[in-house]
């Protein structure tokens, strides 16, 4: 029988083969590689800039719930600085009527105005000391009159203007559908309104850009000019009626919205003009940036200036 020989050069690879192999297979790991890692990249930036957006779609949506419900003509806005602070500041609206006799032509500490539902009553019989009655705030500079020189009795309201604290609201017993609205001193509102609305507010709100964070002050009083310095021990206190925002020590008076913000060059609050004829709008731009991820948002929010 013959013996079957076996081709030794038919088996294995040439060097040729491998290194063509090895580079094809390099080839491909490397297309794989790369496209996990641009994958792994894309996710962590599409989730970073969601979070930013998500954070400050949160922080817009709050500002405009609460300005769509400030007192017509309260909003005002500080310059904003090269680094992007700034701050806004408005009058929220808690309760509005229309008013029967008020005091316009001498001064008076009671009048009637028609029920008002306020916290779910149809009347509040004993208003805190953070409520005030406004009629016709056509002047923003009379609205904020609360430092008024003086710290004594704060705010201290002048006799004759737009607004005026409220010591209590009571049902009028006599005429049905009426209440008595009674004030902490005797004032004389300065205008008559044309469609005789009556707006029961509380204290001021303000939002300011400090560095890289908003935060949102309450609960500090009536100034007439703008203020933005916070609190400091020996310095300035709100407890003390000086003219300043809260600080934590003061929480929650002071409250953290979304950090993050980086709007240098950039102006986070701009109000239109403010007339008796027509709304204005607040035009809201916010940056965040996490990294190198940078997410802008602005926003266009109404303001109800007719009073």
């Amino acid at each position: 029988m013959r013996r079957l020989r076996l081709n030794k050069r038919g088996t294995g690879f040439t060097l040729v083969e491998m290194v063509l192999a090895i580079s094809i297979t390099g080839i491909i790991g490397a297309v794989v590689v790369t496209f996990m890692v641009n994958s792994a990249e894309g996710y962590a930036t599409s989730r970073s800039r969601n979070q930013l957006a998500s954070a400050g779609r949160v922080a817009i949506d709050r500002i405009a719930s609460e300005i769509h419900n400030a007192l017509p003509g309260s909003i005002r806005t500080t310059v904003a600085t090269a680094g992007g602070d700034q701050c806004i500041e408005f009058i929220p609206v808690e309760a509005a009527t229309s008013y029967i006799n008020p005091p316009f032509t001498s001064t008076a500490t009671s009048f009637n105005i028609v029920d008002i539902n306020y916290n779910g009553a149809v009347i509040h019989p004993a208003a805190p000391p953070t409520l005030y009655a406004v009629i016709y705030p056509n002047n923003i500079s009379d609205l904020y009159a609360g430092d008024n020189g003086a710290s004594t009795n704060w705010p201290d309201f002048p006799t004759r203007g737009p607004i005026e604290a409220i010591s209590s609201i009571a049902d009028d017993g006599a005429t049905a559908g009426q209440s008595t609205v009674t004030l902490t001193s005797a004032h004389r509102f300065r205008r008559r309104s044309p469609f005789q609305r009556f707006f029961v507010v509380s204290d001021p709100v303000s939002y300011c850009i400090v560095s890289d964070k908003l935060y949102r002050y309450t609960n500090y009083g009536f100034y007439q000019n703008q203020v933005t310095q916070e609190e400091e021990a020996t310095v300035c206190e709100v407890a003390t009626n000086d003219r300043c925002l809260p600080n934590y020590a003061a929480s929650p008076d002071k409250m953290l919205i979304v950090d993050s913000i980086d709007n240098t060059g950039l102006t986070a609050f701009s109000i239109g003009s403010q007339s008796l004829a027509r709304n204005s709008l607040l035009a809201i731009q916010l940056n965040l940036t996490d990294g190198d991820d940078t997410v802008q948002l602005t926003h266009e929010v109404l303001s109800r200036s007719v009073p």
